[in-house]
């Protein structure tokens, strides 16, 4: 178990990998990130980025703005607005995924953005949401979500987005589960706070664009609402630093990424 924190979502990807590079067998249980400012990004931030995205891509690799695009569409919200997030994105992904075998594909934005109430219904859990958010009056915590259910009056209160559905997860061992299980979203003083648990986590292929897509879903809900962004606190219940599906790097690959990394932010240090 350890505790990470840090400014911005590239600082804190790459202290993490240095921390499970130290580790036995690269992995580690309740792997806790905090990042106090996830939005913005410096300019070494942004190196750093660029240099993981081409590392990922040379490698076969999942690029990371495709892997934050799952969690939240921003091209959508850039060109349309919170309606094209709303209707847009999802009218799109229905499109891709009736083409795809994999309908898993993109299913974090979608379960946050599509879900079944108990009488069949369709209705939008993040749209609801940002409406209680909107009205949030002194509360901080009177926002839960539950996955396919309408609200109870007898339901604890929180800001949650389930986003492991038993009913359609609990059989695979591996691959098509959701890695994600849990968004909260909490109200502090004016700033919107998100608190994201996964069940696995693979730090090269997947870390810094699942950080990114929080950032920008947290972003979503504090602008919309005329918040300010609060922290991003990230709980991976197991961390990997991972050599990506069918081994298409090595521990030599990821040291030199990291070694590079780490010296974009030593010259920023330096200057």
């Amino acid at each position: 178990m350890e505790l990470i924190k840090g400014t911005s979502t590239p600082e804190v990807w790459l202290a993490a990998c240095e921390y499970l590079q130290r580790m036995p067998g690269h992995e580690d249980f309740d792997v806790i990130l905090h990042i106090t400012n996830p939005s913005p990004l410096s300019k070494a931030d942004a190196t750093v980025l660029a240099g993981v995205e081409s590392f990922l891509v040379r490698h076969g690799g999942a690029p990371v703005s495709t892997v934050a695009e799952t969690i939240f569409p921003l091209q959508d919200y850039i060109r349309g607005g919170k309606e094209a997030v709303f209707e847009t994105y999802p009218e799109r992904m229905a499109k891709i995924h009736a083409a795809r075998k994999d309908r898993q594909w993109g299913n974090y934005a979608m379960r946050i953005l599509r879900q079944k109430d108990r009488d069949g219904t369709t209705y939008n859990p993040l749209k609801e949401l940002l409406k209680k958010i909107q009205n949030h009056g002194e509360y901080k915590a009177t926002f839960e979500l539950g996955l396919g259910h309408a609200m109870e009056d007898c339901e604890a209160v929180g800001d949650d987005i389930a986003i492991y559905n038993d009913a359609a997860d609990r059989r695979p061992m591996y691959g098509h589960l959701p890695c994600l299980m849990h968004l909260s979203i909490k109200l502090d003083h004016g700033k919107v706070r998100l608190n994201a648990t996964y069940r696995s986590h693979y730090y090269v292929q997947r870390l810094l664009g699942n950080l990114l897509g929080l950032a920008r879903l947290q972003y979503f809900l504090a602008h919309e609402a005329g918040l300010d962004v609060g922290p991003l606190t990230i709980n991976s219940t197991y961390a990997k630093l991972d050599t990506g599906d069918k081994r298409k790097w090595n521990m030599g690959d990821i040291d030199a990424l990291l070694a590079a990394s780490r010296q974009l932010y030593a010259v920023k240090e330096a200057v």
